[in-house]
């Protein structure tokens, strides 16, 4: 894993051990570092991290207006991305490499992670002298970062470069502007100065530092249950599990740029469809994009979606509460039924185009509308936001729906709940609501089988909540609403019922972190110079 800002700032200060068979003056600084001009606060930056050391031209210079040659662009890469000098190697697999050069290992170690291939075969060469080209500069950066792939820059002079993909990914990151704005040229062919490496390099750490997070999904990721919540359809809210995770990674010091257009009352449909053309309302992912102010793919999207697909929510009200009443008047489905319609997520009995699931008599046997006109099951749909909205480090995290009522052997004998909900009922929708996480799960294996990668990752907040005891008529602490009454009042709406409350999306907030922290890769960071 790579490191995060803190373990760079230890790197920084643990350089002299870390670095003692570097040829360099221990601890010292370059003499002329003021000499890097405007770039000076990037070497100093990369300098104090211990990234720059050794790889001056002389022992107590830098000589920052100087080409940088290859070598020495493979140790900062390797130094940045590692935080570490790597071991000894033996015989480099470029032959124009001596082994006993003390930066061979760097070389070998940047091929290992496919950010270079060498500058020639036939043997295997990487010029370890050559000075390192603004093109050449753009693909190493590139591949180092995991840049994602974007729309052309618009530079006059890239159109017949090798390395334009590159170029334009570097680009759209915001770490380059190009040689010269008009016309808007990037000079591929022109080496690349000490000092000027030093302001790419550090500005790909910076992007690489920020990650890009999305908070979608429906009322249990919007944040209905919560006081207070935003005014709106979607009854949003800053205390919602995800901006609540994130709030709370930001403090232990993650950078993250957030963005949260979970809505009540969200469809798997809802995140790439609009929901009509008449209501004029957006999709998830496209609210997102504007809010960005363009299409851009993201580290990480969390999402509760599914429950509404098989309309566990209307169920839930209609079989559960005020006894025999609601059943009788809404019809409760059987167990039979409710299953069926869960196993549907993840094996669809057929492709129906042009179906939703927001239907007033919605078929439960078919597919569901991912995008346009493409259909699929759940693990589809997972894989979709995969291959098509992360970028190559991004993760997508399911959170599973939490167990809502307690089965009723653990009421107390005098519970008012005994009078509120029907006994077997809440047991059997218990049972389903297991089923339906076990499915959500399923189904995330399902996708990373597909991907043949571990992208993906499920959230149980099911068993946490059930032996916690926090739900509806549980003897620990509240995390979820019973039935709150009819009006339009936000604190007393019948919405909230059966939803969290704000310990309840706290609860899931520290799983959703929890997951996170241990999953996703650091990005790299530096401290500010």
């Amino acid at each position: 894993m790579r490191p995060s800002s803190r373990l760079v700032l230890a790197f920084a200060t643990a350089s002299i051990a870390m670095f003692g068979a570097v040829p360099a003056i221990a601890g010292a600084q370059p003499s002329d570092l003021a000499d890097a001009g405007v770039h000076q606060s990037a070497v100093e930056a990369l300098d104090a991290a211990g990234i720059l050391r050794g790889t001056g031209c002389t022992s107590d210079r830098l000589c920052p207006r100087e080409p940088l040659p290859r070598w020495a662009m493979a140790v900062w890469l390797v130094r940045a991305l590692d935080g570490d000098d790597p071991p000894r190697s033996g015989a480099s697999r470029f032959a124009d490499i001596e082994s006993w050069r003390w930066w061979a290992p760097h070389v070998e170690r940047l091929a290992d992670l496919g950010v270079t291939a060498g500058c020639g075969t036939g043997p295997a060469r990487f010029c370890p002298q050559r000075p390192v080209s603004r093109a050449e500069m753009a693909t190493f950066l590139s591949r180092a970062f995991r840049l994602s792939p974007a729309p052309p820059a618009g530079f006059t002079d890239t159109d017949r470069s090798v390395h334009r993909s590159a170029i334009d990914a570097l680009a759209a990151a915001g770490i380059t502007a190009g040689c010269t704005r008009s016309p808007a040229r990037y000079c591929p062919s022109v080496a690349v100065t000490r000092a000027q490496m030093a302001s790419f390099l550090h500005r790909a750490l910076r992007f690489n530092a920020t990650v890009t997070w999305l908070s979608a999904g429906d009322s249990y990721s919007s944040g209905t249950g919560t006081d207070p919540h935003a005014e709106g359809p979607c009854r949003r809210s800053p205390l919602a599990a995800g901006p609540a995770a994130v709030e709370l990674l930001r403090r232990q010091g993650w950078t993250i740029s957030h963005t949260h257009t979970a809505c009540e009352g969200g469809f798997v449909e809802d995140m790439f469809n609009r929901r009509s053309q008449a209501s004029g309302r957006m999709s998830m992912w496209e609210e997102h994009v504007e809010s960005l102010g363009g299409p851009r793919r993201v580290d990480v999207v969390t999402l509760s979606l599914g429950g509404n697909d098989v309309g566990f929510e209307e169920v839930v009200l209609a079989c559960v509460p005020f006894t025999r009443i609601t059943e009788l008047l809404v019809g409760c489905p059987s167990e039979a039924a409710l299953q069926a319609r869960i196993d549907g997520l993840i094996d669809p009995a057929r492709t129906c185009p042009g179906t939703t699931r927001r239907a007033s008599s919605p078929d439960y046997g078919c597919a569901l509308r991912i995008d346009g006109q493409q259909y699929g099951s759940i693990s589809d749909f997972y894989r979709e936001i995969v291959t098509g909205r992360l970028t190559e480090r991004g993760r997508l995290y399911v959170i599973g729906y939490p167990s809502l009522v307690a089965p009723s052997g653990e009421w107390r004998l005098f519970d008012p709940c005994r009078v509120l909900y029907k006994p077997d009922t809440v047991d059997r929708l218990g049972r389903l609501a297991g089923h339906l996480n076990r499915q959500l799960a399923a189904a995330v294996r399902q996708a990373n089988e597909a991907l043949g990668t571990e992208r993906v990752y499920y959230v149980d907040t099911y068993t946490p909540f059930r032996e916690g005891r926090h739900e509806v008529c549980g003897r620990g602490t509240d995390f979820i609403h019973g039935i709150t009454h009819v009006g339009t009042n936000p604190l007393t709406g019948w919405y909230r019922s059966f939803h969290l409350n704000n310990a309840g999306h706290a609860e899931v907030a520290r799983l959703l972190a929890e997951e996170f922290r241990s999953t996703f890769e650091a990005p790299v960071a530096l401290p500010q110079p």
